[in-house]
This record gives structure tokens, C-alpha cells and sequence, in this order.
């Protein structure tokens, strides 16, 4: 190989590692700096609340017993970036009682875990804030999506401070989706995933996840969307959610070896909500929605939509409901599965309920809190 060439090659190769190491620089910078701004805090919505070396988000209003607890689902419109996506319900709710939102840990304005979260860990970190927050029990837990999931396992392992759940279009640990219905990353082959699960971290750590998040879409409150700086807040907070979320499936996964096939999506929190059978005699509301997106175009496809649809209404929806002898299913015709932004008072008139029937049996509900038999979901 003629030397000119041989030099061509290697100045070539050069430039090229010094362009790599030059985005990785960049993106490393770009990072930190993400990182630092989001750990400021410059926007706020709730307060911090110290539960041993980090804090938890938590915003209450109103007064009165039992408090209710809103657990939101993960990601998207009603979690990862916001229990104020609640806010159509919380003005209703705190006329009426105690009303609290709270971001779990590396969501919204919460510390990041020191760990990837698993049940255990959320349902801890939640019993631990309202004990220091303090927010006295009992508590009636709102779960929408896997918050359900979390509301349910709850409750199971902190039987004494339940009073009552609200489950709104709850995740069941049951449910079998069509392949097609599945989330992208359940739908790859397991050697993809295990790529993801070990690049997940190095592109979080040098930006790319930042970048590619860079214009996406989130919830500005009406109040400020016309400040930048929120909307910068509230992306950064995206960028933390979701980087807690993958670092929680991955776990849940076995860094993506083991695939999904039905549930939540996360082995582990249908495992542990699995375990809570029998919720004894507390009131529980199931509301169900009953839109869930335009037919498809092909008949097979529709077809399989319209068949899980029907299970999920009628079977895995009433089998939430049927965990205690006070459950029942609430149908919401006007709404997909977003019912707290389209339908906010089937919440409000669920929640108003179980307030209503806490308070008429206090006394006896109180002893039946204590001595209800309950099979735990954690050990």
C-alpha cells in the first residue's frame, strides 16, 4: 500500500475518533448540565419531603379524614412528569377531604432511587413520606393504570391504614394484550432487548436520550405555558422518568433476557399483585373505560381488539372488584383509558362515594381495618 495512502487512511480514521470523542464530550457536558438544572427545582409544584438521605415530591389541599391518595400510572399524561395531572379532580376532592399527589422516586420533582424501583420500594417509599409528610391514615388510594397495581399491593401490605381503593382503568396482572398491542420493547426479540437494557445507561450518561427527547411533548399547565422555562423543567423531568422506568423493566427483565408476555409489562409487579387475593371488606371502585380506539382497518386485527376488549370489560376489570365483598365495577362510556383528563367526575363522584360510605361506618370500619384477614404482596 503506497505510504500517501496509508497516511490518507490513518488521518482519516483520526478525524473520525476525534469527532466521536468530540460529540461524546458534548454530550457528556450537555448532560450534567441537564442534570443540574433539573436537580434545582427552579419550577415546583408540591414540596420536598426528606424519607432517609433523598425526598419525595408531595402536594396536599383541603382537610378532613380519610385523606386520599392519588397513585398515578407510569409515563405518558397522568405519571412521570406530574401528579398535578390531577388537578381536574383535586380542587372537587379538597372541598370534600384530604387530597394528595406525590411523585414516585425519579418521577416528577422526586429524588432518582438509589436503586432500579421494584414494588416493595415504591409501596416503602410512599408509607414512608405520608409518615413524615405527615399525612394521617386512613388513606383511601386512587391508582390509575399500574398505579392500581401499586394502590393494590398497598394495600395489601399496609392492610391497617386502607380505607378504601379507587381503581381507574387499573392494570390486572392478568391481562394478555395481542402481540401487537404490546409496548414496542415487549415486542422485540430478546436479544434486542438485552442491547437496550445495556446501552440504556451509556446513552443516558452522554445525552443521547436528552437529544432525542429534546422536542417531546409534555403537559404545561395552562398557567404557565407560556414560560420556557417550565416547559425546559418538565422535560428534564421526562428524561428522569424515563430513565427510571427502563432502569426498573430492565431489572424486572433480568437486563431483557426474560419477555413479557402478558400483565403490566414488569414481571415483578404482577407477581407482587398477584399475590393480594382478598382485600376483605373494604369498599373498592373499579371504573372501567369503554373507548379504546378506532377499529383497525384490517378485520383480523380488529377483531382481536374488539375480543380483548370484551375480556378486559367483563372479566379482568370485575375480577379487580371482586377482591372484597364491597367491590363493584363502574362503567365510563365517555372516556379511553385517560379518564382522569376526559373523565374527571366518574373520579371525583367514585372517590365522593367511598368518602361518604368511610365516614357513615367509621367505628366498625376502624376495628375492620385492623383484624380484616389480607395476604400480603410483599414478604
Amino acid at each position: 500500500m503506497p505510504l500517501t495512502l496509508r497516511r490518507s487512511i490513518r488521518l482519516g480514521l483520526t478525524s473520525v475518533a476525534a469527532f466521536i470523542a468530540l460529540l461524546a464530550i458534548v454530550g457528556f457536558t450537555s448532560e450534567q448540565l441537564g442534570r443540574n438544572r433539573e436537580a434545582q427545582h427552579r419550577f415546583r409544584i408540591g414540596r420536598a419531603v426528606d424519607i432517609g438521605g433523598r425526598t419525595l415530591n408531595i402536594d396536599c389541599s383541603g382537610e378532613g379524614s380519610p385523606a386520599v391518595i392519588i397513585m398515578p400510572g407510569a409515563g405518558g399524561r397522568f405519571g412521570g412528569y406530574g401528579g398535578y395531572n390531577w388537578r381536574k379532580v383535586q380542587p372537587e376532592i379538597a372541598k370534600l377531604t384530604r387530597f394528595c399527589w406525590y411523585d414516585r422516586a425519579g418521577e416528577g420533582w422526586s429524588d432518582p432511587p438509589p436503586a432500579p424501583p421494584t414494588s416493595a420500594s415504591i409501596t416503602h417509599d410512599l408509607h414512608e413520606l405520608l409518615q413524615r409528610a405527615p399525612v394521617p391514615g386512613p388513606y383511601i388510594l386512587v391508582g390509575h393504570s399500574i398505579g392500581g397495581d401499586f394502590a393494590r399491593i398497598y394495600a395489601g401490605r399496609f392492610p391497617a391504614e386502607v380505607a378504601g381503593l379507587v381503581l381507574v382503568d387499573s392494570a390486572n396482572p392478568d391481562q394478555n394484550e395481542p402481540p401487537f398491542m404490546r409496548a414496542p420493547i415487549n415486542r422485540m426479540p430478546t436479544f434486542v432487548r438485552q442491547v437496550l437494557c445495556w446501552g440504556s445507561p451509556i446513552a443516558s450518561r452522554f445525552g443521547l436520550l436528552r437529544f432525542f427527547t429534546r422536542n417531546e411533548h409534555v403537559d404545561v399547565p395552562p398557567q404557565f405555558a407560556s414560560d420556557a422555562a417550565v416547559t425546559q423543567a418538565l422535560r428534564d423531568q421526562l428524561v428522569k422518568s424515563t430513565e427510571t422506568e427502563n432502569a426498573q423493566a430492565c431489572a424486572a427483565t433480568q437486563n431483557g433476557s426474560i419477555k413479557p408476555h402478558g400483565g403490566s409489562g414488569n414481571p415483578e409487579i404482577d407477581a407482587a399483585a398477584r399475590r393480594v387475593t382478598n382485600l376483605g371488606n373494604i369498599p373498592i371502585i373499579v371504573l372501567t373505560a369503554l373507548q379504546y380506539g378506532k377499529p383497525d382497518d384490517d378485520p383480523l386485527t380488529a377483531q382481536q381488539i374488539d375480543q380483548f376488549h370484551e375480556t378486559w370489560v367483563h372479566q379482568l376489570q370485575p375480577a379487580l372488584a371482586h377482591l372484597s365483598s364491597q367491590g363493584r365495577q363502574i362503567m365510563v362510556p365517555n372516556s379511553d383509558h385517560g379518564i382522569p383528563d376526559q373523565a374527571p367526575e366518574a373520579v371525583i363522584d367514585a372517590i365522593r362515594s367511598i368518602v361518604d360510605q368511610t365516614r357513615r361506618t367509621a367505628p366498625s370500619a376502624s376495628a375492620g381495618l385492623s383484624g380484616r384477614a389480607v395476604q400480603p404482596s410483599v414478604p
